[in-house]
């Protein structure tokens, strides 16, 4: 019985621990089928600024990467560096709606 009580305890400590909060979004992009060398650029319109430095993109048709901040919105591209030009663009926004 008193090993149960423990176990319910810190049961309903982890459970309060974690209670309300939110992680920061993941996004996965499917990126339309392209042939060679492309960077992902990542432009966050909250902060006026790249979100990061641009990232060649490994041909695979996706996307992965985690957005630093709920509430905004970024812009994602794919550089085609051989044209030197946007061939794909996308926005993409993440809001935390409280009831």
């Amino acid at each position: 019985m008193k090993k149960q009580l423990i176990s319910l305890v810190l049961l309903l400590l982890l459970v309060n621990a974690f209670a309300g909060e939110v992680g920061k979004p993941l996004e996965r992009l499917a990126l339309p089928e392209v042939q060679g060398s492309h960077l992902v650029c990542i432009w966050d319109e909250s902060a006026g600024a790249w979100l990061q430095g641009f990232e060649g993109y490994d041909l695979s048709g996706t996307y992965e990467f985690q957005l630093p901040e709920w509430n905004r919105w970024y812009w994602i591209g794919l550089w085609d560096e051989t044209k030197g030009e946007y061939v794909y663009e996308k926005w993409i926004g993440h809001f935390i709606v409280s009831e």
